[in-house]
């Protein structure tokens, strides 16, 4: 297979960063309990410091006070270790049949639990990985917490509401392309990636996210540059997360090639959207991490870091 073709399949979740703020409204089902109703453990809490949120909880303190929980938070300080005993099935290479496809994606969402359970208990934060349940269109989960309008063939649900996410089993952005080695090293990237949206919602980090655009509302170029730091952080953990698999399923050979270069990143469609030379450089950042979260600090960047 022609390496720019199999490049090319690859743009179309590498570049679903962007997209995050329409995940986070998605993700909240009802509005959050105003800062003023909060429990009395928000209403003291120290704007600009940390805290887990309960259920309904909105964060306080403004736009500053919210990029600098942002800044520093738990998941700054965690570090994430190589999983023990993590398997895949073999494949013979090429997509999974959607026979195969939810145990395959279960068994890596397992390795993945396993390293992200770790770093977060490590730092004080509960982590319960999602389930991961498989889907057509024509056969969308009845039991879903999140909008049917969100089920498509295009991409990975992320479903904060009942903690699954749902894998539409005809999605191929270059499964088909692989051989039997490569199979684990390409499901496993675009798992890792879905998969660091729950990781950053058990700190949080999606509730201080969205109250922060909301707080920015007057500011767009601002918001703009928010939603660019937001999409980067994500695509650094995602990365460091998928390098500390073992051997054989970390992105190697002529997957790493493609996931970490500049041509395999979407061309940003809006100004909130990060470029793809940004997107790359960042890439890189979370796969020489070694697992040390806070290289993944985009919000301690400088603007042209994050352009």
């Amino acid at each position: 297979m022609p390496a720019i073709a199999f490049g090319c399949a690859l743009l179309l979740l590498l570049g679903a960063g962007g997209g995050l703020t329409a995940v986070w409204l998605g993700n909240r089902e009802a509005e959050p309990t105003p800062a003023a109703e909060s429990s009395s453990s928000s209403a003291q809490a120290e704007p600009g410091v940390w805290q887990p949120l309960e259920e309904g909880q909105e964060p306080t303190g403004t736009a500053d006070d919210l990029e600098q929980v942002l800044a520093e938070n738990p998941l700054q300080e965690a570090t994430l270790q190589a999983p023990t005993g993590c398997e895949l099935p073999p494949t013979d290479g090429g997509a999974l049949a959607p026979e195969e496809l939810t145990g395959y994606l279960e068994a890596g969402a397992s390795c993945l639990e396993s390293s992200w359970g770790e770093a977060l208990g490590a730092v004080g934060v509960d982590f319960t990985g999602p389930d991961v349940v498989a889907y057509t269109v024509d056969a969308l989960p009845e039991d879903s917490a999140c909008d049917p309008a969100r089920f498509s063939e295009a991409t990975p649900v992320v479903c904060q509401a009942d903690n699954t996410l749902y894998w539409p089993a005809t999605w191929d952005p270059g499964f088909s392309n692989t051989d039997a080695e490569e199979v684990p090293q390409l499901y496993m990237w675009h798992l890792s990636y879905s998969y660091a949206l729950f990781a950053m919602s058990a700190v949080s980090l999606d509730d201080y996210f969205g109250t922060l655009l909301i707080s920015l509302a007057e500011e767009p170029e601002r918001a703009e540059e928010s939603q660019r730091r937001y999409a980067l952080q994500v695509s650094c953990i995602a990365s460091a997360a998928v390098y500390r698999m073992p051997e054989g399923i970390r992105p190697a050979g002529r997957v790493e090639g493609f996931v970490t270069s500049v041509d395999a990143q979407a061309a940003p469609a809006t100004a909130g959207e990060p470029s793809a030379e940004a997107r790359a450089v960042w890439v890189w950042q979370g796969k020489d991490s070694e697992g040390v979260l806070r290289s993944c600090d985009t919000w301690s960047a400088a603007p042209d870091a994050v352009a």
